[in-house]
């Protein structure tokens, strides 16, 4: 099927009748036909694109060779001017029937609302941007502060990289939509709205409009649709949410420019849900007499795709003793009954518009994210995983005395759905890119055996790479390790044949490679010899860093921009998806090279190897 004909053929899923009647009518640029569908089958769409496109954008579309005219909608009528746009004597009416509307669903007890903002310069809904804590605004100031580039001290870093600030708060969010059907509805309309942002592309496109690239998958290929899939994303949380955050750290290369800005957005963080459902939430979990044992601040200081954080003081006695301060997680309410639900009606919109290539395997990329999810949402779980990781690296000396921890557990005010930690000082680990070398290399290096650790000696690994996972107090140089909920375990054979294949990429060992990438499952032996070369040229590079006793520099050897130079060969010719488990474990691996790269580390890898790989042997 022509990338037209998916396109097309998602419209019909995700949008109306009429919607598609409009797109296919675009698709063959016959502009009496545009306005004859506009007019005939739905006169409301006529004054949605023009809103949510931007007036001034659709010049590019020159409805005047259409002609002007007054289309009626529900709200009212406007008249076209001589560019398509909207004319001034209707931009007054638009601004005040479009201005804010909002729209409410009742579902049980719970009001379901949209924010319709409309921006008169780009039509974009406009949401709040809800930062990650590493960079959540102050509540006092909505300004924000160029960090400096250079500093002469810790002493002079502490201001500027510690996030501990006691009035440092997101702003409160929409309702997280809990029942199915509240989250069904989310996904229609996020449908209906890439609909009609799809259509303003098809008329550019069609007329040969230069601010359009031919070559990105259609439906999110400008920036209008991309930003309206992030705050969707946002707004949704959960499995929604944390697909997308998955995506967002895949192949650069083989994504549209605006689809891989927006879903940095989502990566940064949910929006934080308003205190009437937080309440409700800690009432069913720890009971109404809760405020007697611990003093919690309404407003979180960090929003994810399954919770959001919040500081408190504890009251009572606790393990920790008293008075402490925590870090407490509370889970959204309905995320974890609505992962099957959520990750199917993704599926089906990401499957309509044509966006998942075959070599892309989007049922496995589905079914692992299924399986991930239900063991995040499990905060029980979460908490034994963390108090293994904190079992694990306190043993280590060496991570002890590169100083990093993990913060305690207050096991007696855990819940399925609220999981309670020591609270711990410091910025997300991205913030050091101004520390001295040695201090960076220090950190990279410590960050690369302790992803080597969790593999190869342990089998048990922390698989989510967001930096915000890394906490680093640069008063007393600690880096604090945060958020358990992905670990996982790995078995004895996957891990023995996985370190075969990194040190026959660090030997440059084509024959080893491939043997056992056949035997694992990488390969099937019936490839052709563009897919091979790519597969062989990739695993050369993931090996590079540990072919040599030298420091390799990971900011100048462009290592991870190399590797998905073959992405877009995997995504045509691959013939079997890789192992389950390589799902997360590549995610792990390109998150710690992305950090050595942002850190700008230049560290000697090959010792490292030779580490795990003779503790593994003598274990086995």
């Amino acid at each position: 099927m022509s990338g037209w004909s998916r396109v097309a053929n998602g419209l019909r899923i995700v949008a109306t009748d009429g919607a598609s009647r409009i797109a296919h009518a675009l698709v063959s640029a016959d502009p009496q036909s545009v306005a004859s569908s506009v007019a005939r089958h739905v006169p409301e769409v006529a004054s949605s694109i023009v809103l949510r496109a931007g007036g001034t954008k659709l010049a590019h579309f020159d409805v005047n060779k259409v002609g002007g005219g007054k289309f009626t909608t529900k709200e009212g009528s406007f008249v076209t001017g001589k560019n398509g746009g909207p004319s001034e004597s209707s931009r007054s009416q638009m601004n005040s029937s479009y201005g804010h509307r909002e729209t409410g669903l009742n579902c049980g007890n719970e009001r379901v609302s949209g924010d319709s903002e409309i921006n008169e310069n780009n039509g974009d809904s406009i949401t709040p941007q809800i930062q990650h804590v590493a960079s959540a605004p102050r509540e006092s100031s909505v300004s924000s502060t160029k960090e400096s580039n250079t500093f002469s001290s810790f002493e002079n870093q502490i201001d500027n990289y510690d996030e501990d600030h006691e009035n440092q708060h997101l702003p409160e969010g929409s309702a997280v939509p809990s029942s199915r059907i509240a989250r069904a509805l989310g996904f229609a309309s996020l449908g209906a709205g890439l609909a009609m942002g799809t259509v303003a592309e098809l008329a550019r496109r069609s007329l040969g409009n230069p601010i359009s690239n031919k070559s990105d998958p259609l439906v999110l290929s400008n920036d209008a649709n991309a930003q309206r899939l992030s705050n969707s994303l946002r707004r949704m949380r959960g499995a929604a949410m944390k697909l997308g955050q998955m995506l967002s750290i895949q192949d650069e290369s083989i994504a549209p420019p605006a689809l891989t800005n927006a879903l940095a957005q989502v990566r940064k963080g949910a929006e934080a849900m308003p205190t009437h459902q937080l309440m409700r939430q800690l009432d069913g979990q720890w009971g109404e007499g809760w405020k007697d044992r611990i003093d919690l601040e309404e407003r979180p200081f960090a929003a994810a795709s399954i919770g959001q954080v919040h500081r408190g003081t504890l009251r009572s006695p606790s393990s920790l003793g008293v008075p402490t301060k925590v870090a407490v997680k509370v889970q959204y309410p309905g995320v974890a009954d609505s992962i099957e639900s959520d990750l199917s009606n993704l599926s089906m919109l990401v499957k309509a518009t044509g966006l998942a290539p075959p070599g892309l395997f989007l049922d496995n990329v589905i079914r692992v994210g299924r399986d991930e999810l239900k063991v995040e949402c499990d905060y029980l779980r979460e908490m034994k995983n963390h108090k293994r990781f904190l079992q694990l690296i306190s043993s280590d000396p060496i991570l002890v005395a590169e100083r990093f921890a993990v913060p305690r557990v207050v096991e007696e005010l855990c819940t399925d759905k609220i999981l309670v930690t020591e609270y711990v000082r410091g910025g997300t680990i991205d913030k050091v890119v101004d520390l001295d070398q040695s201090e960076r290399n220090r950190i990279g290096r410590a960050i690369l055996r302790l992803t080597m650790l969790e593999l190869f000696v342990w089998r048990f690994m922390q698989t989510d790479p967001n930096w915000g996972n890394f906490l680093y107090d640069v008063r007393t140089r600690t880096t604090y390790l945060i958020d358990f909920g992905a670990a996982r375990e790995y078995d004895e054979e996957f891990v023995r044949g996985y370190l075969n294949i990194v040190v026959a990429n660090a030997n440059r060992d084509e024959a080893t490679l491939m043997e056992e990438s056949i035997r694992m499952g990488f390969l099937t032996g019936a490839e052709n010899e563009i897919m091979l070369e790519a597969h062989k040229l990739s695993g050369f590079c993931l090996g590079e860093p540990f072919q040599s006793y030298e420091p390799y520099d990971f900011k100048t050897s462009r290592i991870t921009s190399r590797i998905s130079e073959h992405g877009s060969v995997f995504l045509k010719h691959r013939l079997t998806p890789p192992p389950e488990e390589v799902y997360t474990l590549h995610r792990k691996l390109a998150g710690a090279y992305n950090l050595c790269i942002k850190l700008g580390s230049i560290v000697s890898c090959r010792d490292l190897l030779d580490e795990v790989s003779s503790t593994f042997n003598s274990k086995t």
